[in-house]
Protein backbone atom coordinates (compact mmCIF):
# COMPACT_ATOMS: atom_id res chain seq x y z
CA UNK A 1 0.00 0.00 0.00
CA UNK A 2 2.56 2.71 1.26
CA UNK A 3 4.69 1.35 -2.22
CA UNK A 4 1.55 2.55 -3.89
CA UNK A 5 1.13 5.77 -2.24
CA UNK A 6 4.31 6.68 -2.93
CA UNK A 7 3.72 5.95 -6.78
CA UNK A 8 0.75 8.39 -6.79
CA UNK A 9 2.80 10.82 -5.28
CA UNK A 10 5.91 10.67 -7.71
CA UNK A 11 3.50 11.12 -10.33
CA UNK A 12 1.79 14.11 -9.04
CA UNK A 13 4.57 15.99 -8.77
CA UNK A 14 5.92 17.28 -12.02
CA UNK A 15 1.76 18.49 -12.11
CA UNK A 16 1.89 19.96 -8.80
CA UNK A 17 5.28 22.11 -9.92
CA UNK A 18 4.19 23.03 -13.32
CA UNK A 19 0.96 24.52 -11.52
CA UNK A 20 3.23 26.47 -8.99
CA UNK A 21 5.22 27.72 -12.00
CA UNK A 22 2.34 29.18 -14.07
CA UNK A 23 0.98 30.76 -10.11
CA UNK A 24 4.24 32.18 -9.85
CA UNK A 25 4.37 33.43 -13.76
CA UNK A 26 1.52 35.26 -12.95
CA UNK A 27 2.23 36.96 -9.78
CA UNK A 28 5.44 38.27 -11.75
CA UNK A 29 3.50 39.86 -14.47
CA UNK A 30 -0.35 40.41 -13.32
CA UNK A 31 -2.24 42.56 -11.86
CA UNK A 32 -4.88 43.05 -8.56
CA UNK A 33 -3.07 39.88 -7.43
CA UNK A 34 -3.15 39.05 -3.62
CA UNK A 35 -1.36 35.73 -2.35
CA UNK A 36 -3.06 34.91 1.26
CA UNK A 37 -0.64 33.38 3.27
CA UNK A 38 -0.86 31.90 6.51
CA UNK A 39 1.50 32.04 9.20
CA UNK A 40 4.15 29.42 9.30
CA UNK A 41 4.42 26.97 12.70
CA UNK A 42 4.23 28.70 15.98
CA UNK A 43 3.98 27.34 19.80
CA UNK A 44 4.13 28.38 22.95
CA UNK A 45 1.67 30.27 23.70
CA UNK A 46 -1.93 31.30 23.52
CA UNK A 47 -3.64 31.08 20.12
CA UNK A 48 -6.08 33.99 21.19
CA UNK A 49 -3.61 35.87 23.40
CA UNK A 50 -2.78 39.39 21.17
CA UNK A 51 -0.29 42.09 22.98
CA UNK A 52 -0.79 45.29 22.00
CA UNK A 53 2.43 46.32 23.21
CA UNK A 54 4.04 44.80 20.36
CA UNK A 55 6.03 42.60 22.92
CA UNK A 56 4.13 39.69 22.19
CA UNK A 57 3.53 38.51 25.65
CA UNK A 58 1.78 35.73 25.98
CA UNK A 59 1.11 35.17 22.42
CA UNK A 60 2.49 32.74 20.46
CA UNK A 61 5.82 33.02 18.44
CA UNK A 62 7.49 31.39 15.42
CA UNK A 63 9.39 28.06 16.21
CA UNK A 64 12.52 27.50 14.36
CA UNK A 65 11.17 25.52 11.98
CA UNK A 66 8.33 28.17 11.67
CA UNK A 67 11.23 30.85 10.99
CA UNK A 68 12.61 28.74 8.25
CA UNK A 69 10.12 27.97 6.36
CA UNK A 70 8.70 31.84 6.63
CA UNK A 71 12.44 32.88 5.07
CA UNK A 72 11.71 29.78 2.78
CA UNK A 73 9.02 31.27 1.52
CA UNK A 74 10.72 34.42 1.36
CA UNK A 75 13.56 32.85 -1.04
CA UNK A 76 10.96 32.01 -3.42
CA UNK A 77 9.81 35.14 -3.92
CA UNK A 78 13.28 36.70 -4.48
CA UNK A 79 14.11 33.89 -6.87
CA UNK A 80 11.10 35.02 -9.12
CA UNK A 81 12.00 38.52 -8.82
CA UNK A 82 8.84 39.69 -6.99
CA UNK A 83 8.79 42.22 -3.86
CA UNK A 84 5.26 42.57 -3.16
CA UNK A 85 3.35 44.71 -0.73
CA UNK A 86 3.20 43.38 2.93
CA UNK A 87 0.10 43.22 5.10
CA UNK A 88 0.11 41.48 8.23
CA UNK A 89 -2.04 40.54 11.47
CA UNK A 90 -0.44 42.23 14.20
CA UNK A 91 -0.22 39.45 16.15
CA UNK A 92 3.18 38.13 16.92
CA UNK A 93 3.47 35.00 14.53
CA UNK A 94 2.10 36.88 11.69
CA UNK A 95 4.52 40.06 12.30
CA UNK A 96 7.32 37.43 12.21
CA UNK A 97 5.98 35.34 9.17
CA UNK A 98 6.26 38.48 7.32
CA UNK A 99 9.58 39.89 8.12
CA UNK A 100 10.94 36.29 8.34
CA UNK A 101 9.96 36.23 4.57
CA UNK A 102 10.27 39.65 3.36
CA UNK A 103 12.27 41.45 5.63
CA UNK A 104 10.65 44.47 6.52
CA UNK A 105 7.78 45.66 8.57
CA UNK A 106 4.21 45.08 7.20
CA UNK A 107 1.48 46.96 7.21
CA UNK A 108 -1.21 46.10 9.87
CA UNK A 109 -3.86 47.21 11.99
CA UNK A 110 -5.90 45.89 15.22
CA UNK A 111 -8.66 44.91 13.32
CA UNK A 112 -6.36 42.26 11.34
CA UNK A 113 -6.54 39.99 14.18
CA UNK A 114 -7.48 36.53 14.37
CA UNK A 115 -11.07 35.91 14.43
CA UNK A 116 -11.61 32.51 16.09
CA UNK A 117 -13.22 34.05 18.93
CA UNK A 118 -14.58 37.26 17.64
CA UNK A 119 -17.76 38.24 18.23
CA UNK A 120 -19.71 39.42 14.97
CA UNK A 121 -18.76 42.91 15.46
CA UNK A 122 -14.92 41.84 15.19
CA UNK A 123 -15.82 39.90 12.13
CA UNK A 124 -17.48 42.41 10.61
CA UNK A 125 -14.67 45.33 11.66
CA UNK A 126 -11.88 42.46 10.36
CA UNK A 127 -13.55 41.48 7.12
CA UNK A 128 -13.92 45.27 6.24
CA UNK A 129 -10.85 46.31 7.06
CA UNK A 130 -9.39 43.33 4.99
CA UNK A 131 -11.04 44.42 2.27
CA UNK A 132 -10.41 48.46 2.10
CA UNK A 133 -6.53 47.10 2.42
CA UNK A 134 -6.57 44.73 -0.15
CA UNK A 135 -8.60 46.68 -2.86
CA UNK A 136 -6.50 50.01 -1.71
CA UNK A 137 -3.55 48.28 -2.57
CA UNK A 138 -4.41 46.05 -5.91
CA UNK A 139 -2.31 46.81 -9.26
CA UNK A 140 1.17 45.76 -10.84
CA UNK A 141 3.17 44.97 -7.46
CA UNK A 142 1.40 41.90 -5.91
CA UNK A 143 -0.34 42.14 -2.54
CA UNK A 144 0.97 39.26 0.12
CA UNK A 145 -1.69 38.94 3.04
CA UNK A 146 -0.22 37.56 6.09
CA UNK A 147 -2.95 36.26 8.64
CA UNK A 148 -4.38 33.29 10.45
CA UNK A 149 -6.69 30.32 9.21
CA UNK A 150 -9.96 31.63 10.35
CA UNK A 151 -9.42 34.81 8.85
CA UNK A 152 -8.43 33.65 5.20
CA UNK A 153 -11.78 31.06 5.72
CA UNK A 154 -13.61 34.23 6.16
CA UNK A 155 -12.24 35.76 3.00
CA UNK A 156 -12.39 33.01 0.59
CA UNK A 157 -13.89 29.74 2.29
CA UNK A 158 -10.57 28.34 1.61
CA UNK A 159 -8.59 26.48 4.77
CA UNK A 160 -5.11 26.41 4.02
CA UNK A 161 -1.86 24.80 6.01
CA UNK A 162 0.90 26.53 7.83
CA UNK A 163 3.17 28.76 5.41
CA UNK A 164 0.44 27.49 2.61
CA UNK A 165 0.42 30.47 -0.49
CA UNK A 166 -3.79 30.86 -1.71
CA UNK A 167 -2.88 33.15 -4.85
CA UNK A 168 -5.92 35.47 -6.26
CA UNK A 169 -7.10 38.22 -7.78
CA UNK A 170 -8.80 40.82 -6.04
CA UNK A 171 -11.53 43.43 -7.58
CA UNK A 172 -12.47 46.90 -7.21
CA UNK A 173 -14.24 46.04 -3.50
CA UNK A 174 -11.20 43.48 -2.26
CA UNK A 175 -13.26 40.25 -3.14
CA UNK A 176 -10.83 37.84 -4.01
CA UNK A 177 -11.08 34.86 -6.97
CA UNK A 178 -8.88 32.37 -6.08
CA UNK A 179 -6.53 31.21 -8.92
CA UNK A 180 -4.81 28.59 -6.64
CA UNK A 181 -2.14 27.52 -4.40
CA UNK A 182 1.27 27.04 -4.01
CA UNK A 183 3.22 24.83 -1.34
CA UNK A 184 6.55 25.93 -0.44
CA UNK A 185 8.27 23.17 1.36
Amino acid sequence: MRTWIAALLVAALPGLVQADEALWSQLEAGEDLVVLMRHTESSGGNALAWDETGQCSGELRLTAKGKAHARRIGEAFASHGIVPTVVSSPMCRCLQTAREAFGSAPLTDPDLREVASADAARAKAYEAKALSLIAGNRGRTPLVFVSHRPNIDQLTMELIADGELLVGRANQRGEIEVLGRIAVP
